[in-house]
């Protein structure tokens, strides 16, 4: 079976054909059985050898020549090979496999060129002489003239004399010319061979009612991709009255309005515009790079300004083609009527009314409603900030508001405003977002921008705005409502890292927006949600309830697309710092464009993806949902009906109600046991002599605790240490765990005054005694002891029993989450590891993540006997059950062992208890949204045909792609033959 027909495997893609032909080949793999018949055998031999004939490979192969024979027919004529049937081996054949020729010119070019290096080298010495024209006294065309001319920018360097080479480039004045002086080319101008240009006759002739002679020149610059041309020009009355306008018809971008003395043509602009947007070329680079192209030894004099010039209209034509591309040009009122945001370019895909929304969406039923929905996201970026140089007066924005960024007015006076607001307090643990009132913002006139993007990865217009001073709301509520103004939606789904603190007082600030931003959309048609990368910094509450993953009809949507739009922003970073208010601002517009125009042209073949991708994904999950959901009906017909009533609940209200999709766990950490009891020890410090020293008796019981994990791990990495840099680590661990030792046993001589003399610890300790010394608690301790050793500290055997159940729990957390890790590995290991050095590497990972299971599976016994030993037999021997190893096993890695998966393992445990029926209701909740969410998806990337032809079951009658999903009517049934 291929590679392309196993299921669960990649088809690897093939090599590319470098366009040379590649004759069909074969080889023959040949099987047989080992001796003790236990193992197979493989040997492969290529049939398309012809350096070796039937009689030599016979003598090499186990197989007869007259088969090898067929096989080279077989190679000859392309018909598909014929299993051969080895004897002995039953069952075992031998299929001619197609294999591709290795040519050396196209797996190793270099090495393939090498020889050619003498014959490349003088080729290129050849172009600096004067080649075939070495030979020829006369011009080739005129037949007269000296031919002592060529030009570098024609092609075939053709040797010309004076008058046939001005007459050959008489509508082309920025061609280099070279002259002939008997030894050698130099520079020459065709300025100097005394060509001169009328804007109005550009096929050459000469005007009448132009000045003759040097008076009617003039002297212009221009920058052009091969270097700086000085390029005598002579005016007439016979073009347009205004030289601006003259240059502008050559394709001569002027520098200045009035008397220009200077031009960049629209080609060298062009490739400038380029290279900065997708190469993130400086301008000053790229110029530099022109006057090096003119003269690589400064021995000439470059034209003094033109740099300055040059930035200039690199900024003119930014923004130019930004109204020209938005049609502009054809609108009566011009750049001057533009609206706000009115030259970005827009997403096709998000929901606009009146462009790819039936009529009548607005009556959409509520189920149907979401198709109609924005999604958008919203961040900070901290690298994108500006030095405090010059000002908008000395540096004007041409065009405000116009594109992408705000317009600096009305939001400063907005923003200005709330000077002093304090905000931001998350339950997020980013510092970014903790210290938003404590960003350096000496010298800078930006520490950052905040920008909004739809999830087609496309910044949305009048979206973009910079921070002064952190990431505060009234920064991030101006951007965001400006952005969402205007749009015509009803519903709007909102990503943002701290989206739960967001959703609290954005509608209440949003009552005092300003009439420019103002919104009035509903709070219920308002959804926020948190990034699924980030959503995981967040409290347990918050991941329920703000997840992607959980919230109703948000497909595959992750909320991290501005994230990978900064990727895009962040090498323009440097440039940005040191530009202008205004060049900076269009600059930033420009890139938006530019990325929103490539995310645009790739609409076709992105949504194809996503929609391919969404819909065997859509099947499966249904499939399996269906199937989970019959078995738990028929056996928990109750439980489901109230996980249903539950999640329809949720969906409602999502603050007022549980989230179903997360385990409300009622167990104790560690670190909650341990403040409490330091709450209790302050509360009783007072004339307590133990108040005075170091640490507590809680921390001594801590300190014991942990103590005895890092024994343990120590002595597995002593069974392991078998190279000298391990050893040597090994022992600087032992020396910092000896010194914990020693504090413990002053602490043990407070807390346990009276441990009896067998149970007592050695008076010495050296690091030899690290690994073997009994760290002796209360819970080590007999019963009838247990208070006289304690003496006056009667609370201590309490202490430890509240901290060993917590960390029982802890333990067992770390173990469902070691264990989870080890399954995706595993999964990824099977699905995407090949190669020895990558499996080395997933091999290691497999490793750290068994060690932790056995780490996290010795704490949790550990933890569980002590547990035992000091409350005996009770109630909670019901949440902590002795572990067997049989238990070190994932969900999924137990299900996969089961022909029907997750039911049968539901059947199993068909009586559930009550945290396992938790379990179930949140496995189910999930397989049950997962297969909505992938349904949404495959409606989703059709859009808007889907828009207009989806129904409630989800299927698409009408649009890009026609699918029907058939799902079995009766759960568990399927078909045998199915591959």
């Amino acid at each position: 079976m291929s590679a392309a027909s196993r299921p669960g495997k990649k088809a690897k893609k093939g090599r590319q054909q470098g366009g040379f032909y590649e004759p069909p080949t074969a080889s023959a793999h040949i099987l047989s059985l080992s001796a003790d018949g236990r193992r197979l055998n493989v040997a492969s031999q290529h049939i398309h050898d012809q350096h070796l004939g039937p009689s030599e490979i016979h003598a090499q192969a186990a197989f007869p020549a007259e088969d090898l024979q067929q096989a080279l027919d077989n190679n000859a004529n392309p018909v598909a090979p014929i299993p051969e049937v080895i004897e002995g081996v039953e069952g075992v054949t031998v299929i001619a496999k197609p294999r591709a020729k290795r040519y050396p010119a196209s797996d190793e070019p270099l090495r393939a060129w090498i020889p050619f290096r003498g014959e490349y080298l003088e080729e290129a010495l050849r172009h600096e002489g004067r080649g075939l024209a070495r030979n020829s006294s006369t011009c080739a065309r005129c037949s007269e003239g000296t031919p002592t001319l060529r030009c570098l920018d024609c092609a075939g360097g053709e040797m010309l004399c004076n008058a046939c080479m001005l007459a050959a480039h008489c509508r082309l004045p920025l061609h280099r010319i070279q002259e002939w002086e008997g030894t050698f080319f130099k520079k020459v101008s065709l300025r100097q061979l005394g060509q001169s240009i009328q804007p109005a006759h550009q096929d050459g002739s000469m005007c009448l009612t132009s000045r003759p002679g040097d008076e009617g020149l003039t002297l212009i610059t221009v920058i052009h991709t091969n270097g700086l041309h000085l390029v005598n020009v002579r005016f007439c009355s016979c073009g347009p009255e205004e030289r601006r306008t003259a240059f502008l018809r050559m394709s001569w971008w002027p520098a200045t309005a009035l008397e220009p003395r200077t031009c960049a043509t629209f080609h060298v602009l062009r490739q400038f515009h380029l290279l900065n947007l997708q190469g993130n070329i400086a301008i000053y680079d790229f110029y530099r790079s022109l006057e090096i192209a003119t003269d690589n030894t400064g021995l000439e004099d470059i034209p003094v300004g033109v740099y300055v010039a040059m930035t200039l209209m690199v900024r003119q034509w930014r923004h130019i083609l930004l109204a020209k591309r938005a049609g502009r040009g054809h609108d009566c009122t011009g750049i001057g009527g533009t609206p706000q945001g009115g030259l970005a370019v827009e997403c096709r895909a998000c929901p606009k009314p009146g462009v790819n929304l039936p009529p009548g969406w607005e009556d959409a039923a509520v189920e149907d409603a979401w198709l109609y929905q924005l999604m958008i996201s919203q961040d900070a970026n901290f690298r994108l900030k500006n030095r405090l140089r010059t000002g908008s007066h000395e540096d004007p924005w041409l065009g405000p508001g116009l594109a992408y960024c705000v317009d600096e007015v009305p939001y400063g006076e907005y923003v200005v405003q709330f000077a002093t607001q304090e905000d931001i307090r998350t339950c997020s643990g980013f510092a970014a977002l903790l210290n938003a009132l404590t960003r350096n913002a000496k010298g800078l006139r930006a520490t950052g921008v905040i920008s909004v993007s739809c999830r087609h990865e496309l910044f949305l217009g009048k979206g973009m705005g910079d921070m002064q001073k952190g990431e505060r709301w009234a920064n991030i509520d101006y951007v965001l409502a400006s952005a969402v103004k205007g749009t015509g939606v009803r519903r709007i789904m909102n990503s943002y890292d701290v989206g739960c603190e967001h959703e609290k007082g954005f509608f209440v600030r949003a009552q005092e927006f300003p009439e420019l931003i103002s919104l009035d959309l509903p709070r219920d048609a308002w959804v926020f949600v948190v990034p699924k990368f980030h959503v995981s910094a967040h409290k347990p509450e918050c991941q329920g309830m703000f997840s992607p993953n959980y919230v109703p009809h948000a497909a595959r949507f992750d909320g991290e697309h501005v994230e990978r739009l900064w990727s895009f922003l962040n090498p323009s970073a440097s440039s940005l710092k040191e530009m202008g208010p205004g060049a900076r601002k269009e600059t930033l517009d420009d890139l938006c464009a530019f990325n929103n125009w490539r995310k645009t042209v790739k609409f076709g073949e992105q949504l194809l993806r996503l929609m391919v991708e969404a819909l065997p994904e859509a099947t499966v999950h249904r499939n399996e949902f269906l199937a989970f959901d019959a078995k738990l009906r028929r056996e928990r017909p109750n439980d489901v009906q109230q996980w249903e009533e539950m999640v329809l609940a949720w969906e409602h209200d999502r603050r007022g109600c549980p989230s179903p999709f997360t385990i409300q766990t009622r167990d104790v950490t560690r670190t909650e046991v341990r403040l409490r009891l330091l709450a209790e020890e302050n509360l009783a410090s007072v004339n307590d002599t133990a108040a005075s020293l170091e640490t507590g008796p809680s921390a001594f019981i801590v300190l014991g605790l942990d103590i005895r994990a890092a024994q343990y791990v120590e002595r597995k990495e002593t069974e392991q240490s078998d190279s000298a840099m391990l050893r040597i680590n090994l022992q600087k661990r032992l020396a910092a765990l000896l010194g914990k030792l020693r504090k413990f046993v002053q602490l043990q001589a407070v807390y346990m005054p009276r441990l009896l003399d067998p149970l007592s610890p050695p008076v010495g300790l050296t690091i030899l005694d690290v690994d073997s010394f009994a760290v002796v608690l209360p819970s080590d301790v007999p019963t009838d002891r247990r208070l006289e050793v304690c003496g006056s500290h009667t609370k201590l055997p309490d202490m430890e029993d509240q901290l060993q159940y917590a960390d029982a729990c802890d333990a067992l957390e770390s173990l469902r989450h070691s264990l989870r890790m080890r399954t995706c590995y595993n999964q990824d290991k099977i699905a995407n590891v090949t190669g020895q050095v990558p499996n080395t590497k997933a091999r290691s990972l497999q490793e750290s993540v068994d060690q932790a299971v056995k780490n996290a599976a010795a704490r949790y016994r550990r933890a569980r006997e002590a547990v035992q030993r000091l409350r005996g037999p009770g109630a909670w021997q019901e949440s902590l059950r002795p572990l067997l190893d049989s238990d070190l096993i994932g969900l999924n890695e137990r299900a996969d062992g089961l022909e029907e998966g997750l039911v049968a393992y539901a059947d199993e445990h068909a009586h559930m208890e009550t945290q396992l029926a938790d379990a179930f209701e949140v496995k189910w909740s999930l397989m049950r949204q997962k297969a909505e969410e992938y349904l949404a998806q495959t409606i989703a990337a059709n859009r808007p045909a889907a828009a207009q032809n989806a129904t409630a079951s989800g299927e698409v009658r009408a649009g890009v792609v026609h699918v029907d999903i058939d799902v079995a009517s009766e759960v568990g049934e399927s078909d045998e033959d199915d591959d």
